[in-house]
């Protein structure tokens, strides 16, 4: 028992210095993992946290736990729906169902408790999982309302980059944006009316709410992939980086194989933001022998590029080589757009 509570605050820990510097840092967004994270106690984890790793494994007994905790800070609606939602993606990522959440909401008026309560609720019952403890507080010290939610699955058995090879597919599963789209549709969508984007497109842009839950696919796919990490801050630019990283190859990839959604195309146009750098819960990279297998499974998947023997870069056919994090577009609009940092 001690052994395991003390891999749970491990991780846990770990999200929790996350938010510390995103909460206090001038610089707004998702901290480099690098900046920290050799200052914490971590181990005794199968998978422990570490550049593109989606959630820790743990050994229980005869099973494994998938655990994983994450911050919701940049929505500002249905942000209830979001640490759900995204939390448990990254169990899926690792080939587990999500079982059971915990969270964390910190609201900036209590006005927003009943909303949030609900979208939590709906994204719970559309996965399947269930909530098992959490705290719940008003603080004047937020200014917009922050959830935490901790994420935990059972498996037999994991994926892990440790059985990525030289050769293997790269596939796109789901669409770039999914989820920063629907943010800006339902955040922003006066702003893209006065930006002449028709009503119908931004409805039609709020529907993908219901995309950003992951599990079906990823649950559907177990069998014929190897790895999978999901694409959210810094979108599916940063998540193959992240799978390079990992996973000790180059990942090759060519752009011409990336499908966008049209919602996504119109609306990112007209906020000159760069759909593959937009947070994309919802659309995951998956590396597999048989990609064909994927394709089959799922209508909005793509092979999109190969493992390839050479440094852990990302590689873009025609552009070059990238090592270093992309820049999430949601955080630099909304940092341009509401002034943050300015004097």
């Amino acid at each position: 028992m001690y052994s395991l509570y003390k891999s749970l605050t491990s991780t846990i820990t770990l999200v929790i210095y996350a938010n510390y510097f995103i909460i206090v840092n001038v610089n707004f967004g998702k901290v480099p993992i690098n900046k920290f994270i050799y200052n914490l106690p971590i181990g005794d984890c199968l998978t422990c946290p570490s550049i593109g790793e989606d959630a820790a494994v743990l050994e229980a007994k005869d099973k494994y736990l998938i655990v994983h905790s994450d911050p919701i800070t940049e929505a500002k609606s249905d942000s209830g729906f979001l640490s759900i939602a995204v939390a448990c993606n990254d169990i899926n990522m690792k080939g587990a169902q999500c079982r059971w959440v915990n969270s964390i909401i910190l609201l900036s008026d209590i006005s927003h408790l009943n909303a949030t309560i609900s979208a939590i609720s709906e994204a719970c019952n559309l996965i399947g999982c269930k909530v098992v403890g959490g705290h719940t507080e008003v603080s004047d010290k937020v200014k917009q309302d922050i959830i935490i939610t901790t994420a935990i699955g059972v498996s037999n058995k994991f994926l892990s980059y440790k059985n990525v090879k030289e050769g293997m597919k790269v596939v796109l599963v789901g669409s770039p944006g999914i989820e920063g789209t629907w943010i800006l549709a339902k955040d922003y969508d006066q702003l893209l009316l006065e930006k002449g984007i028709s009503r119908e497109i931004i409805e039609k842009a709020k529907e993908f709410k219901k995309d950003i839950v992951v599990q079906p696919k990823a649950l559907s796919i177990l069998d014929y992939v190897v790895a999978m990490h999901d694409a959210t801050e810094g979108g599916i630019m940063q998540a193959m980086l992240e799978v390079a990283k990992a996973s000790g190859y180059t990942v090759s990839i060519n752009l011409d194989k990336i499908v966008l959604r049209r919602e996504t195309k119109i609306i990112t146009k007209a906020l000159n933001i760069d759909p593959l750098r937009l947070i994309s819960s919802g659309s995951f990279i998956a590396v597999s022998n048989t990609p064909e297998k994927i394709l089959e499974r799922i209508s909005e998947a793509y092979i999109i590029g190969e493992i390839k023997r050479g440094d852990p870069v990302l590689e873009i056919k025609g552009v070059g080589t990238f090592n270093q994090d992309f820049e999430e577009e949601l955080v630099k609009f909304e940092s341009n757009y509401l002034g943050w940092g300015k004097g």
